[in-house]
Formats: C-alpha cells, structure tokens, sequence
C-alpha cells in the first residue's frame, strides 16, 4: 500500500498546543506525513489561502490528497477512523464509555482554565520558566486541573489500561505547573515526567527552538 500523501501545517513557533496534539497523533499512528510551517500571525495571502482551502484558516491544518481541515480533535479523530487498528496503532480508547472519558477531558482542555494558560503559557514550558506567582483565578485553575487528574489518572502512568491520545494533552496541561515550578502531588509529577518521555511527544520537542 502507497504511502498516505499527508501534510501537517503548523506553526514556526512551536507554542500551539494544538499542533503538539495533531503531531502526537500522526507519530502514534506512525503515519509518514510532511511538515509545513507557516509564521505567527500568518500572512494576509497564506491565511486567504488556508481559509480557502480548510474552511477554518488556522493551524493546526491536515491535508490528506485532496482534502483540507482544521482543529485539533477533529485530525485525531479523523486519523483515527481514516487508518483503524489493526492496521495502525490505536489513539482513542476501545472501550466506548473509557472513549467518552478520553473525549471529555480533552474537550474541558481545550476550553477552560484560561487564567493558568494566560499565566503559564506554552512558550514557558520548554526551559523560560515564568516566576510570576499565579493570581488567584489562574490558582484556582491548577487546582481545579491537578483536581480532576487525581481523579482520573488514580496514581497510575495512563488514564487508561492503554495510552491514548488525550493522555497527551493532560500532560501538555499539567506541564504548565511542573515545568514552572508550581506544587503538585507526587503522583501528578510522575505522571508528567512518564508522559513527556513517550517518543512521539518528544519528537514534537525535537522541533522546540532552544
């Protein structure tokens, strides 16, 4: 079988976590894909571009042959469901209540605790630590997420018997803490460390300017 004709199209910048999330999928398919990096903020004529081609002009981007679309859950689900197991490996939970779990936690990631990623944004997870103490809604922030990690992870390495994408995201957001030096449970920490250790994430470590 040829392989797929995909390209991931990110940012130069290396902060989206979104990106990391499409790059971690792809890697954990162990999909060959090409990499095209567009700068920050992304010129008028590539945005009219993107726009044109993907509907939503923003990145992540994943082109497979003819076809152009953005957001983050959107690629994973759709490498997912495009390249099935057994095949290529698995990125979401079999089980179906373990799949809706995996789905909410990455959905809650992806639209709350806004003080703590305004306060311990991306760019200061790979070595520009921020000193700033966090203000009291982005602290409510780590606690509600170091909170619902407990919860879920229960001081194991995966939130699931298996690895699965939304393990990613959950230690791309707990990072946030650990690499700016804010408490959290040991447990918490070993989860992190465990986590960023797995190939695919650091290969998209790899791609962070020093």
């Amino acid at each position: 079988m040829p392989d797929p004709q995909l390209t991931l199209i990110a940012e130069s910048t290396w902060v989206s976590p979104w990106v990391f999330h499409a790059m971690v999928a792809l890697e954990e398919k162990r999909l060959p894909y090409k990499l095209e990096l567009v700068p920050l903020p992304i010129p008028a004529d590539k945005k009219a571009q993107l726009t044109r081609e993907a509907v939503i002009g923003k990145v992540p981007i994943l082109v497979h042959d003819k076809l152009w679309f953005s957001e983050s859950l959107a690629i994973s689900v759709y490498l997912a469901e495009r390249f099935p197991v057994p095949e290529h490996p698995r990125i979401f939970p079999a089980d179906l209540g373990e799949r809706a779990r995996a789905r909410q936690i990455m959905s809650m990631l992806r639209t709350s605790l806004m003080s703590l990623r305004e306060e311990r944004p991306t760019s200061s997870l790979y070595g520009k630590p921020v000193k700033k103490p966090l203000s009291d809604k982005a602290k409510a922030d780590a606690d509600e997420l170091v909170q619902i990690a407990e919860r879920v992870i229960g001081g194991k390495q995966t939130l699931f018997t298996e690895w699965c994408i939304a393990d990613a995201d959950l230690a791309l957001a707990l990072l946030r803490l650990t690499a700016n030096g804010d408490a959290v449970p040991k447990s918490i920490a070993d989860y992190v460390k465990t986590q960023w250790a797995r190939p695919s994430l650091a290969k998209y470590r790899s791609h962070v300017p020093a």
